[in-house]
């Protein structure tokens, strides 16, 4: 399969429309989108009817849904780790992802924010445990995404990638989260895990979702570091719509973008 350039759904918002995004994703040049909806707030499950709702789009638009972003769980649901209703729900979206012939999903662990690192390995690992069995059925690998925790330690991501082989998890590198908490060099530490990217940023005072070249992140890095892993996943922005901006005129930015930074090794 050759290069996917991709985009996450809810560039716009969760409760956007997905009809005109991937309309637009397509008359972008984008091959492929990044299932971002409904991952936080209320739980939401999605039923056989919405899926192929869902797939008829992106067949329509020529896209396809290359990886889903599992439910995060929010404060006002109660959700602890683990969790029944939690882990219900990321079956739910594992059984979506595979249906659409998606082969990844995109994981927030733990689901509480936790002061410990010790228990936020602990209670991942419970997690992850869970739900092996039902991902390895469908044929859907996890990517664990770099968040700005405290829990979110060098030896967080360690001890997770010593507990669990490749062919269950891998890494999602978020650019965004890795300048809020300094740790860029998550890529280069666990190329060999890289399945799945969230790429935008920010000046560092916030998770803003900007364009590559728009903040502090080092794009060369970023860029060599995923070639010389011969990274062979969707090229994936996550991305925030600027409010003065149309979306087909924002996406058509975003996709020069990112073939221009991935060609050239940089936006600029």
């Amino acid at each position: 399969m050759s290069l996917e350039f991709s985009n996450t759904t809810d560039l716009a918002g969760q409760k956007v429309n997905i009809a005109p995004v991937f309309a637009a994703f397509h008359s972008a040049g984008f091959s492929a989108a990044h299932w971002c909806h409904d991952w936080i707030g209320e739980p939401v499950f999605y039923s056989a009817d919405f899926t192929e709702q869902v797939r008829q789009l992106a067949e329509h638009n020529s896209l396809r849904v290359a990886d889903v972003h599992g439910f995060g769980g929010t404060a006002s649901t109660g959700i602890t780790c683990p969790d029944e209703l939690f882990l219900a729900l990321n079956i739910n979206r594992a059984e979506f992802a595979s249906r659409l012939g998606a082969d990844i999903m995109v994981m927030h662990l733990p689901v509480r924010d936790v002061e410990s690192p010790d228990i936020a390995v602990r209670d991942s690992i419970a997690i992850l445990e869970a739900l092996r069995p039902v991902c390895r059925n469908l044929g859907v690998r996890l990517a664990v995404e770099n968040r700005p925790r405290p829990s979110h330690t060098y030896a967080f991501f360690d001890a997770l990638f010593n507990e669990f082989d490749g062919d269950y998890l891998g890494f999602c590198y978020d650019s965004g989260h890795a300048i809020l908490t300094e740790q860029a060099d998550l890529i280069v530490r666990h190329s060999r895990r890289l399945i799945a990217t969230h790429l935008h940023d920010n000046d560092g005072s916030g998770d803003q979702h900007r364009l590559p070249g728009q903040g502090k992140a080092d794009w060369p890095s970023i860029i060599n570091a995923m070639k010389q892993a011969d990274y062979s996943g969707t090229v994936n922005l996550e991305l925030h719509l600027p409010k003065d901006m149309a979306l087909g005129k924002f996406c058509r930015q975003a996709y020069k973008t990112i073939e221009r930074c991935w060609e050239q090794g940089s936006p600029t």
